[in-house]
């Protein structure tokens, strides 16, 4: 009887471990799609900035991407959850994360377009992917999820590569190096603050796929938020500038977000916020790709000394899961 109850147990254990890593290997495809999407979202925004420089206002953009979220998890959370379930339905805990995610993403995403202006957008990027320091450090504080030395390593590389990396701002304008210094040091730190607003905002999302929280309502009440704080900002400055091809590109560019939320919604349920933000390392990969082929912006060989070093690190986490 003993052995046939631990021949069981072993079995439970196989069964648990077989299901955790195939959870992991999911965890790790979503981190990576989520990745791409964002760095396609970037690219978007990249392009509309360009293109729209003379009259992109953030207060209009914020709206038209507010708006566009607004219809798109209203009409798949009707299909898919049969509603979008009341404030009220919440306990105190997801009301908070709701309250807290709207509101920081709100300010998150109207002070990271400022660097999309002032660097290239494969700076940006490869920049942005300094924030698993903000999020494994709150990861390990609010969540209790459990720390590994290596996070402290894929820190230290993303730092090095990413300042290497950095270091090549300073060339696109040879003939007038203080006003280029200027605006790298406001891209950088309107970046330093998105980073941490954003790694506020991973916190929110962890709990909220923990408890399985409908993401169409988490993206409906998010998309409100926005358009309320854009609407009240258009009206304070009586401007209401819209063009029929902007406003397509800031639907596109809600679209693309839609799509990252989901995927990273997918990829925290399957794994660690602490494991899955040190995938954000493969930006580097697409940003090339992109910033390259779509935005034909320079590539420098400190860029790809700097790229190989967080390459070189992911590839290693990829090959040797954390267990």
């Amino acid at each position: 009887m003993k052995d046939k109850r631990e021949e069981n147990k072993d079995s439970d254990k196989n069964k648990d471990k077989n299901i955790n890593n195939k959870n992991e290997k999911l965890g790790i495809i979503y981190s990576l799609m989520t990745e791409f999407i964002w760095t396609l979202n970037s690219v978007c925004l990249k392009y509309i900035t360009k293109n729209y420089r003379s009259n992109f206002k953030n207060k209009t953009f914020m709206f038209a991407r507010g708006l566009a979220i607004i219809i798109i998890s209203f009409i798949l959370g009707k299909k898919y959850d049969g509603k979008i379930y009341k404030i009220s339905e919440f306990d105190s805990q997801i009301k908070k994360c709701i309250f807290i995610r709207s509101n920081f993403n709100f300010v998150a995403i109207a002070i990271g377009t400022i660097p999309v202006f002032y660097l290239r957008v494969t700076t940006v990027q490869i920049f942005s992917t300094l924030s698993p320091i903000i999020i494994i450090t709150f990861s390990v504080i609010f969540l209790k999820e459990k720390y590994h030395s290596r996070y402290a390593f894929g820190i230290l590389f993303g730092i090095i590569g990413s300042s290497i990396i950095i270091l090549n701002e300073k060339k696109l304008k040879p003939n007038d190096k203080d006003s280029r210094m200027y605006e790298v040091l406001i891209g950088i730190f309107a970046m330093l603050l998105n980073i941490s607003l954003s790694g506020v905002n991973s916190v929110a999302n962890k709990i909220m796929a923990q408890k399985k929280i409908s993401l169409y309502t988490q993206l409906f009440y998010l998309g409100i938020f926005h358009c309320v704080y854009s609407f009240l900002w258009m009206l304070f400055t009586m401007d209401f500038d819209y063009t029929l091809g902007y406003f397509f590109l800031c639907t596109l560019q809600a679209v693309l977000f839609f799509v990252a939320n989901y995927f990273m919604f997918l990829s925290h349920k399957m794994m660690d916020l602490s494991k899955s933000s040190l995938f954000q390392y493969s930006k580097v990969v697409f940003i090339f790709i992109l910033g390259t082929v779509v935005l034909r912006e320079k590539v420098f060989l400190t860029d790809i000394i700097g790229s190989s070093i967080i390459v070189g690190f992911m590839i290693y986490h990829v090959m040797n899961p954390i267990k």
